[in-house]
Order: C-alpha cells, then structure tokens, then sequence
C-alpha cells in the first residue's frame, strides 16, 4: 500500500501527494463539498486525518508501518509549525500593505533601463514595489521590491504561491478576454505596451517565476496565451509546455519579451503574439 491508497482508504480524495512536509487540506469522500480532510507528507512518512470519521491523525511511512494515533508531541510540533507559517504570512501581507501605503508614484531607474523612462511606479525607499496578490481572490499577500540596480527580493515568510499582479485589469476574474501571462514585471510592462500596439483589449498576469506561472495558468479561465523566458535551461519553456496553453518565446536564448522589444522593437513582438491568437 502507497501512501496515496492509505490516504484514500481513510476517504480523502487524493490523486497525488506534495511531498513537502506540509499540511494540505482536500476534499473527502463523505463530505466532497468541503475540504475536511487533510494530510501531510515528506515522500517517506506522513499522516491523514479525516474530521469527519477520525478522532485523531494516522500515521504511515514507506516501509510500510502505519501507526493510528499520532504521538501528542507530534501533534503539538505540528500545530505549532502551523500556526508559525501562517504568522509568516500574515506579517508579510501586513508589511506589504504598510510599505505601499507609504509608497509614492514616481519614475525609478529599473524601469527607465528596461525601456520605459516617462513609466512611474510605487517607490519607497529606492526600491520599486509590486504587489503580489492572490490570483483568485485578489488578497493582498506580499511584495517584490526591485532596487535601482534590478535586485529582486520577496518579504520574508510572504506567500509567493499563486500570486500574481495583474497589468491591464479590466474586471478581475471575469474570463471572457485574452490574457497572457509571464514571469517578470518588465517582461510585462512590454507585453502590455505590444497589446496597446495593436489595440488589443487584454491583460497581463505577471506571475513571478516559471513554476507559479504553471500553476496560476491551471486555476483561471479565459484565453490565455503563456509568453516564456527563453532560458539556457529550459525551464521558461518547460513550464508554458506543461501549461497545455498556446506559447509564445523570443527566438534568442537568453531572452525574455522585455529583452526581444528592446532589441527587436515593439512591433516585432506585438506581431509576434498577434499570431498566435489569430
């Protein structure tokens, strides 16, 4: 018995298992509307609950062993790196928002470097700020800060699953128009500046890095189409690949779309994804 068959045999509903050492709530067999189950898994042990039919946790690890009830202090450890995590992000959401209500609208070296010299942006402190924000309630969740010199770094304990900033929003979450989605904020600062280009109505998710992006692009709906990074290895199109979604890269490895307008121009990557919806 693998541990996702263990976990099914207590009626969770699971097809496959993180193996990141973290809890995960998921829907049951007897109650498929609510996620009452939950379970947590390291790929060599981990444990299940279901609160519906179990009154404590069971245990199973790869050789086999299966334990019902989880050691108090286990459960305790437990709680407690829990309820440390969620602490995290919530002082990261906290600090996010404090940081772009001090923020002031104004011009920053990143993004005159990246093209964009008249474009303004929330700047505090000599870093550029991007909200990051939940991609299907829009909670605000953390922030990337650019510096002058094109460093980015994310707040600590701020979650970075999911998040995305949005470029063009016209009604948020409505599914009815075209949407790209990528990596980077200057790669979708010249996305959205080729879709004015040829006057499309559209917009852009900005997802921060390629695994995000191929995990955003499976939780909305809409046309999308991925536009890639043409990394050295791989990973920019491995990701719009495992999308299932139609996919655009620059033709130059080593380039992402920021890079293609600036050497290129702008109207050779609007036409570039201009054909690709047409």
């Amino acid at each position: 018995m693998d541990f996702i068959d263990f976990a099914r045999g207590h009626g969770l509903m699971l097809d496959h298992a993180l193996p990141d050492g973290r809890w995960h709530r998921v829907k049951t067999e007897d109650k498929p509307k609510k996620k009452n189950g939950a379970y947590i898994w390291d790929g060599t042990r981990g444990s299940v609950r279901n609160w519906a039919t179990m009154e404590n946790f069971s245990t199973y690890r790869v050789d086999g062993t299966i334990n019902r009830t989880v050691q108090r202090v286990d459960l305790v450890r437990i709680q407690t790196e829990r309820d440390r995590e969620v602490t995290k992000r919530a002082n990261a959401a906290r600090a996010a928002g404090l940081a772009l209500s001090k923020a002031k609208m104004t011009p920053h070296p990143y993004l005159a470097r990246k093209g964009f010299p008249e474009a303004v942006g929330m700047v505090l402190e000599g870093n550029l700020l991007i909200p990051m924000r939940d991609c299907k309630t829009n909670e605000l969740l953390s922030l990337q800060r650019i510096s002058e010199g094109g460093e980015k770094l994310f707040l600590p304990g701020g979650r970075t699953k999911g998040a995305v900033f949005v470029l063009g929003k016209k009604n948020y979450l409505k599914s009815d128009h075209l949407r790209y989605l990528c990596e980077g904020y200057a790669t979708g600062l010249s996305i959205m500046e080729a879709v004015n280009t040829i006057h499309q109505q559209a917009e852009v998710w900005v997802c921060f890095s390629a695994g995000n992006l191929a995990y955003v692009a499976d939780r909305i709906g809409g046309n999308r189409l991925v536009v890639a990074d043409h990394d050295a290895s791989g990973t920019g199109q491995k990701a719009a690949e495992a999308t299932g979604l139609p996919w655009v890269m620059s033709p130059i490895e080593g380039e992402d779309a920021n890079d293609w307008h600036q050497r290129a121009g702008i109207w050779e990557l609007a036409r570039a994804l201009r054909k690709n919806w047409f």
